[in-house]
């Protein structure tokens, strides 16, 4: 067997975090509604499971690390932005109690979180990866896809604030705060990326995180696996302080809202 390294660390980190934000993030979608849901809290969900199967293929390469494996390994490493950053736009639904936003550049947003996923998962994929990795075009779009959606969160979350200052619930109250806090440890997550596929500093490389570069890996563990964690962990308790208030509204499934009975 081989030696448990940083990098074995960091994803047993990961192994065992992220099953406690999967629960989290099943508990306020049951909450929501199953069907109703899905358009919000299906993205933390879903970056558990990457997060999951990406350090999974992690601990898997100590003894059998191979290409695929590895390629494995840089999917999960990049196409967890989306869900991370969609899961926000989904909390903005949530928030948005008025339909304030219309629905057309919210579904353009999460169209174009989609087709970063897309963009991203075929360019590493199809990467010759024979003498380190290098970003091709389609994994640098896919980022400043990403960068994108960041910045036109932020900006509806802003206008949203401003929008029902006046007549906000406690849940509303909630769901900014979650979006607020976590807004920088975004950004950070983000820029780590951004420069991962922009600039030729060896550092934000997935390549050096394969080699067990020690500077790589610490980097990444502060400014990507941490920067994630305590995002998504604040979204998860104010999501779930949100659903268990006695104001909170939900959706349902012909677009209405409707009140939470007090002992639902």
């Amino acid at each position: 067997m081989g030696a448990v390294t940083y990098a074995d660390g960091i994803a047993i980190l990961q192994l065992i975090i992220f099953p406690f934000i999967l629960v989290a993030s099943l508990f306020i979608w049951k909450r929501t509604g199953w069907r109703v849901g899905a358009k919000i809290w299906r993205y933390p969900f879903m970056l558990s499971l990457i997060r999951l199967a990406g350090s999974i293929a992690t601990l898997i390469s100590i003894d059998h690390d191979s290409k695929q494996v590895r390629i494995a390994m840089f999917v999960c490493q990049l196409i967890g932005i989306a869900p991370l950053l969609l899961a926000y736009v989904g909390i903005l639904r949530l928030i948005d109690l008025e339909k304030k936003i219309p629905h057309r550049p919210l579904l353009l947003v999460t169209v174009m979180g989609i087709v970063g996923l897309i963009l991203g998962i075929v360019g590493v994929s199809t990467a010759d990866t024979t003498n380190g990795y290098t970003p091709g075009a389609l994994p640098k779009v896919a980022m400043g896809l990403f960068l994108a959606i960041y910045v036109i969160v932020m900006l509806l979350t802003a206008w949203l604030f401003f929008t029902y200052s006046f007549s906000m619930r406690k849940y509303q109250k909630r769901l900014f705060l979650a979006i607020v806090l976590s807004a920088p440890f975004l950004l950070v997550r983000l820029i780590y990326a951004a420069l991962g596929d922009y600039s030729s500093n060896t550092t934000f490389s997935m390549m050096s995180l394969a080699e067990d570069n020690n500077t790589s890996l610490t980097a990444y563990l502060c400014m990507a696996v941490l920067e994630e964690i305590i995002s998504m962990v604040i979204a998860m308790a104010f999501g779930v302080s949100a659903v268990l208030q006695a104001d909170y509204v939900k959706p349902t499934r012909e677009g209405h809202l409707e009140v939470k009975p007090d002992n639902v």
